[in-house]
């Protein structure tokens, strides 16, 4: 199941692939927040580190009234 399909779902195990980069830290949130447990979660990692992050971008003024 996909990142996006998952939204609104509860599921007894989640597996992530981080092989390759989420697009931001709401994907990875929405990923990781589907399972009923912390203990039924399972991440695949590259082998080594491989420099790559998700940059949290906000924009003050749309926050600002």
């Amino acid at each position: 199941m996909s990142i996006n399909k998952s939204q609104g779902q509860s599921v007894k195990f989640v597996g992530l692939d981080l092989r390759s980069s989420v697009f931001t830290h709401g994907q990875l949130y929405v990923a990781l927040s589907r399972a009923t447990s912390s203990r039924r979660i399972k991440v695949l990692l590259p082998p080594e580190p491989s420099g790559s992050t998700a940059t949290n971008i906000v924009y003050p003024e749309v926050l600002l009234d």
